[in-house]
């Protein structure tokens, strides 16, 4: 119990220790990872997860609310965080660009993103296009028939979510439509998914003051029905 009050005295003891504690944890999991997988996939890793954690650390930073001289102290601990986190996640990239893979890490990287990558891409897209085009269908029917509007700019994201959901379904669905250009092609999904998100997510914000109840219940469903299937696709795989 001493060590658990020692740790929450810590933590309380001013407001940016917990700021300090979890970039000090970001620093030792990426350690931990670049030393462990000292190739250029653990290079990635440790970009993702200082990423990742600079992203995590600066959004509680906004979280906090200070005031006078803690209020000057947050945009200076913002800016060591950005520098320090940023600084570490940019070098590692560098380093896994520019450092030409071995002909193991290559053929190991091509195995991955035909046996997990893509497919993790297809599921995704599959969900989105589904779920965007429900809402989209519900909300054309809603407005047609004088129910409560919903925003035609929502309306416009969904569409957008929805195509570029589709097409990305059409790429990662057939393999051989990136052969020799597998690392590419996924690279490329992977961007076109990073940019759906917040597409989606604005039409989601302006969807939940509308219904959330619906919003919420037709994205659960959808997700249990995809899991339902990657669940008998896994087991007809083992059986073939």
């Amino acid at each position: 119990m001493w060590l658990l009050d020692g740790f929450a005295w810590l933590y309380n003891l001013n407001s940016f220790t917990g700021v300090l504690l979890m970039w000090f944890a970001v620093l030792v999991l990426t350690a931990a990872v670049t030393m462990n997988v000292q190739s250029n996939r653990g290079k990635l890793w440790g970009f993702m997860i200082t990423s990742a954690g600079a992203v995590f650390i600066l959004v509680y930073l906004e979280s906090l609310n200070l005031i006078g001289a803690e209020q000057a102290i947050k945009g200076v601990m913002s800016n060591f965080v950005v520098m320090t986190l940023g600084g570490l996640g940019s070098g590692l990239l560098a380093v896994a660009i520019t450092q030409k893979p071995t002909p193991d890490e290559e053929t190991q990287a091509l195995r991955f993103i035909r046996d997990r990558l893509l497919d993790a891409l297809e599921y995704a897209f599959v969900f989105f296009a589904i779920c965007s085009l429900t809402l989209l269908a519900f909300g054309l029917v809603f407005n047609w028939l004088g129910f409560p509007p919903i925003d035609e700019h929502d309306l416009l994201s969904l569409l957008i979510v929805c195509l570029g959901a589709l097409l990305g379904y059409a790429i990662a669905s057939r393999v051989s439509r990136l052969k020799n250009w597998e690392q590419l092609g996924a690279g490329a999904l992977v961007v076109l998914l990073l940019l759906l998100l917040p597409v989606y997510a604005q039409a989601l914000a302006g969807l939940w003051d509308w219904s959330a109840p619906a919003v919420l219940g037709l994205h659960v469903f959808a997700a249990l029905a995809l899991l339902r299937t990657i669940w008998f696709h896994r087991l007809e795989w083992r059986n073939a």
